[in-house]
């Protein structure tokens, strides 16, 4: 099935509560990507205060048929000791971003989002980018591998006892003969040698005829 892969640049955030209020913020990014029970979840690494800017490069294969069915969520969370805390979410259907930047293969399109907090307010901005990449066919299975594809004059599986030189073949430093090449009869003469003429033939011996002639 043909992906598009979705390039996407967590870049920065603004306007961020502070949990921790003396200390200061340490804020990371949950992306994932969601269609039904398949989620995919990436991070990004953790900036501090309360406008942090990461620029983190993050990359998904979007599976055509699922561009009108899948989400993309952006967690921000705060890192505290006790244990992590979400500070809000932006949520976003993957068709909206398909429909903010139609070009396939153009320059990323940035957009800014209100974070959502917990509690349903607005808290704070987070602006990202988006592009999507052309497609990517998969490779097809039905195609054999490499060493199973018979080339012309080249058997297709291993050599057996027919690769062998055959009984009475005489090498003149050329290889054998190969399976499903064809025998032929070992020549007479050396390589390059002109075909020798037949044999003149043997007289009967003396007094043959005389013998025959007699009789009884």
């Amino acid at each position: 099935m043909d992906s598009r892969p979705l390039d996407i640049t967590v870049i920065s955030a603004s306007g961020l509560d502070n949990f921790l209020f003396v200390f200061k913020m340490k804020v990371y990014v949950v992306v994932s990507l969601i269609n039904g029970k398949s989620i995919i979840e990436k991070k990004t690494h953790m900036s501090n205060g309360r406008n942090p800017r990461w620029n983190h490069r993050i990359k998904f294969p979007v599976e055509e048929s699922a561009i009108q069915t899948s989400t993309l969520l952006f967690v921000l969370r705060q890192h505290r000791m006790l244990g992590d805390k979400d500070i809000g979410e932006v949520s976003i259907p993957v068709r909206e971003l398909v429909e903010a930047n139609p070009g396939y293969g153009s320059t990323e399109h940035e957009v800014d989002y209100q974070v959502q907090a917990t509690n349903g307010k607005c808290k704070g901005t987070f602006t990202f980018s988006h592009e999507f990449r052309e497609k990517v066919q998969p490779a097809r299975a039905d195609h054999p591998p490499p060493y199973m594809v018979n080339q012309p004059g080249m058997p297709a599986y291993p050599q057996g006892p027919y690769s062998q030189t055959p009984p009475g073949y005489v090498n003149y430093g050329c290889p054998p003969p190969q399976y499903g090449g064809g025998w032929y009869p070992p020549p007479t003469t050396a390589p390059g040698a002109p075909y020798p003429y037949p044999p003149p033939p043997v007289p009967p011996p003396m007094g043959y005829n005389q013998h025959m002639q007699q009789g009884p």
